[in-house]
């Protein structure tokens, strides 16, 4: 009837078409929650009995899943939210101080980025360990190494700002970073090693211990000089505060995260929220607040005195010995990844012995028995 109607009703037919497939392209994959008896015994947590993810999800799906109600979603989002946070802290400080030209500021830039650092690996952690069981180690290696740079930061800061008086010309003070750095290689190891050892107890104490002995060590300094500083004076008093915070948010958050409580105490009641891994991330996030409101106090308040004394820290701290020890951790996360690989491989390969016995048992089979009725057939017979 019109010239062309055919060749327009054509084309809208394909235009039909496309947004067709355009909406199917865009549906969004299907997110199963399991119940524990349905995962594997790496994935399994104490006193969590549902929400568990799928342990083979795409990486679309592992997205997809961080806006489902699963056991992982709240931690994801509260560390996600942390690091969000901590970047945009560090942009607005790095407009309003000198970060990279004033050497006085190079350990305060330093505990910034890692700071950032450890939320931020944390939560790709969270997401993306419902790849694979292999995937689930190594994400969780990668977790371990950037908390362990971060303790690494916080004693760098602690040393520069934060450090008593009378420990400046000591030998606590010359050995301080030294020992700091050691417990940041052997945190990443001891964490990653826990990873490969089968009894749970065992398991949770190295992987605490791990941790704890480098924020000991950290706040030992500074436990110093709470006790010592007159908390009248400006240089102390204002921080004080913020340092007590910290204290009790680091060991309320430890509490959680060695005793998997509440949890334990009401099985499958805290599955999605409110379980100890939750409260681990907010009082970690809550630790680090006020840990970085202290710093920031203590570098401005104690900025004449440190100085005065030749307290200057040292540029090679930041440009050669921290890049050193992120590359040697980076290492033995590698060295930990490719022994986690072998021992997988080792443990689903086939085992020959056990699979000749096993067809060594089913060939052979026991001498036929002779009832009192066939021993009676036989005699009559005979």
């Amino acid at each position: 009837m019109f010239p062309g109607a055919g060749y327009v009703t054509g084309r809208l037919r394909e235009a039909g078409n496309v947004t067709y497939r355009l909406r199917e392209a865009s549906r969004l994959p299907k997110v199963r929650v399991r119940r524990v008896d349905e995962v594997s015994e790496p994935l399994r947590e104490p006193g969590i009995i549902t929400g568990y993810r799928n342990e083979n999800c795409t990486v679309l799906q592992a997205v997809v899943s961080l806006f489902n109600a699963t056991n992982e979603t709240v931690n994801f989002w509260t560390h996600f939210l942390a690091s969000l946070y901590f970047i945009w802290l560090l942009a607005s400080l790095s407009s309003a101080m000198p970060l990279f030209d004033d050497p006085y500021l190079y350990p305060l830039t330093c505990y910034l980025f890692t700071s950032c650092g450890y939320p931020l690996m944390s939560c790709i952690a969270h997401a993306f360990s419902c790849l694979s069981i292999t995937a689930t180690h190594v994400c969780y290696f990668l977790d371990y190494a950037a908390l362990s740079v971060y303790t690494w930061g916080v004693a760098y800061a602690y040393y520069s700002y934060c450090l008593a008086p009378q420990l400046m010309d000591s030998w606590f003070a010359q050995i301080f970073l030294p020992v700091a750095l050691m417990n940041a290689v052997s945190a990443t190891f001891c964490a990653c090693l826990s990873r490969f050892i089968v009894n749970p107890i065992i398991q949770k104490s190295l992987r605490v211990s791990a941790f704890v002995v480098p924020a000991v060590w950290d706040l030992t300094p500074l436990a110093l000089w709470l006790y010592t500083c007159d908390a009248s004076a400006e240089s102390c008093g204002e921080s004080r505060i913020h340092h007590i915070n910290q204290y009790v948010c680091v060991i309320v958050a430890s509490f959680f995260y060695g005793s998997h409580f509440p949890e334990r105490l009401a099985p499958g009641r805290f599955d999605i929220v409110g379980h100890s891994h939750n409260l681990l991330h907010v009082f970690s996030f809550l630790a680090t607040n006020e840990q970085m409101r202290a710093v920031l106090i203590d570098l401005k308040l104690r900025r004449g005195v440190l100085e005065s004394a030749g307290w200057i820290p040292n540029l090679k701290l930041l440009t050669l010995v921290t890049p050193c020890l992120i590359m040697t951790i980076i290492i033995l996360v590698l060295v930990m990844t490719r022994l986690l690989s072998h021992k997988i491989a080792t443990d689903t390969a086939p085992n020959p012995n056990k699979s000749c016995s096993s067809a060594a048992a089913e060939t052979s089979s026991p001498p036929p028995c002779h009832t009192n009725g066939h021993l009676d057939n036989k005699v009559k017979e005979e």
